[in-house]
């Protein structure tokens, strides 16, 4: 196993990231991540039908913004690419590791998010196939990200699987961070202990149910796997 499925080059370069990444938590007191996931910048959306394996190309301009189709159908690698591009003010942009993960949801059950909404089920408050709630912004699609339809007025999402635009309702937000519970899966540079399926991903999604998969929720997958379900959320220190 190599860190380089990754993204990076070596241990010692993973390690040497990481390692600068405490530092500046430490010297700083924190970092910061996304308000949202990582939406297209452009006005169209990523659909490879069930093609999860190949390396499919990231020609579209990754933001952060509220209703943007997700950028999804990305590698863990590919992910970690795309964060980096995203630095600004000379800070570092990359993908969480599973320690700054863990940081923002006992970020946010110090702010009154219950350890129950948090690790046992966050139906309440993601976009999972077992919760029924309103939206009045944005986009969904109930063909797994084949197609979308615009919310026109008010959308009452049904109790099954219905992929959104990122930032579509307030009711999926906790301390003004949207969907991290639900939606899409996200990507981590998390490393797992299984070699054959060595890329952690955390916090659940859409086709799922919210107390299978809450937001503390850690799963893996191969190098090589992409999807209409997972996408990815970058930190800046």
């Amino acid at each position: 196993y190599s860190e380089a499925q990754h993204g990076f080059a070596s241990a010692d370069e993973y390690n040497n990231h990481k390692n600068a990444m405490l530092k500046s938590v430490y010297e700083n007191g924190g970092f910061y991540i996304g308000k949202y996931e990582v939406g297209i910048g452009e006005d169209t959306y990523r659909n490879y039908g069930r093609d999860y394996t190949t390396e499919h190309p990231i020609d579209e301009t990754p933001v952060i913004q509220q209703d943007k189709y997700v950028y999804n159908w990305v590698r863990c690698s590919q992910a970690q690419e795309l964060s980096e591009s995203l630095a600004v003010g000379g800070k570092t942009s990359s993908l969480m590791f599973g320690i700054q993960w863990d940081l923002v949801l006992a970020y946010l059950e110090s702010k009154g998010v219950s350890e129950a909404d948090l690790n046992d089920d966050s139906g309440s408050w993601g976009n999972y196939s077992n919760v029924a709630f309103d939206i009045t912004r944005g986009k969904y699609s109930t063909d797994s990200g084949a197609s979308y339809t615009e919310v026109n007025g008010t959308y009452q999402k049904p109790a099954s699987s219905v992929l959104l635009t990122t930032g579509a309702t307030e009711r999926n937000s906790k301390m003004n961070i949207y969907d991290l519970a639900g939606n899409v899966w996200e990507w981590t540079l998390e490393k797992s202990t299984t070699s054959s399926i060595p890329c952690a991903y955390r916090g659940g999604r859409y086709n799922v149910y919210g107390s299978s998969y809450p937001a503390s929720d850690r799963d893996r997958d191969s190098t090589s796997y992409s999807g209409n379900s997972i996408g990815f959320r970058p930190a800046l220190y």
